[in-house]
């Protein structure tokens, strides 16, 4: 018998009442999970491109999802004697998701843009003309080799290589991209490197794994459509990445 906080004697729950409170609460949960994953797909087919992660720019580009019963939230939370930003995706069917990073001044521009920035990500609202705006700052090379046609070949070259809205055949093909040798950040991993990033990946708890996977499409605009970045980690750069995501994880320590 179980006293109940009223002074009742009741019948303890058997194996078999224990079992269908458990099979009700699992239910429930994949009842909200199907709920989330409804809504999002049906906002996801309609949302459009954003030329910026400006709080403006993505909480406008996001009203669809706050009708279709999302909500979201940000706070600061102390982690580890580190100060971050937590952004959370709720859904009125009870599911939520949430991605963090590390906190500028609270209420500051740069709050409010990492805080559109990650409630972009877990909308999944694609960055659109953004990237091609800012690839023409790039031939600098030239400024600073005039009169070398080496230098001008190399500045020329630079955009073609690394905006992704040039080279949108090859990532449609899963093509990994073609590294400069004048940029040590696009130099490509051997096979061992990146077979070790894989592992280190793939052991990582599923909430950190989500993170990283969200930035890393963020920092470098892995179009929407392709289903996995496990074939994007290719070049220094990525490792780099990795390396400075590992740190933030283990809370700063080298």
């Amino acid at each position: 018998m179980t006293t109940t906080p009223c002074g009742r004697m009741e019948p303890t729950p058997g194996p078999t009442a224990t079992f269908d409170l458990n099979q009700a609460l699992l239910q429930s949960r994949e009842q909200a999970r199907a709920q989330w994953a409804e809504g999002l797909a049906q906002f996801q087919s309609q949302m459009a491109a954003i030329a910026e992660t400006s709080m403006q720019e993505v909480v406008q580009a996001a009203a669809p999802a706050f009708a279709l019963g999302f909500s979201f939230s940000a706070q600061k939370l102390i982690n580890e004697e580190h100060e971050v930003l937590r952004v959370t995706l709720r859904h009125r069917g009870g599911a939520e998701e949430f991605s963090e990073a590390q906190a500028p001044q609270e209420g500051s521009a740069a709050w409010h843009a990492l805080t559109a920035s990650l409630l972009a990500g877990l909308l999944g609202i694609p960055l659109g003309s953004a990237p091609r705006t800012i690839e023409p700052i790039q031939p600098q090379p030239s400024v600073a080799g005039a009169g070398t046609e080496a230098a001008a070949s190399a500045a020329a070259a630079a955009p073609a290589a690394d905006d992704p809205g040039a080279a949108d055949d090859e990532w449609d093909s899963g093509a990994p991209d073609m590294p400069e040798a004048s940029d040590s950040g696009l130099e490509p991993l051997t096979d061992e490197e990146i077979a070790t990033l894989h592992k280190f990946l793939g052991a990582m708890p599923q909430e950190a794994r989500k993170r990283f996977t969200i930035e890393f499409r963020h920092h470098f605009q892995v179009p929407r459509e392709v289903r996995t970045i496990k074939d994007r980690i290719t070049q220094r750069r990525h490792k780099d990445f990795i390396d400075v995501f590992e740190r933030e994880l283990a809370g700063g320590q080298s």
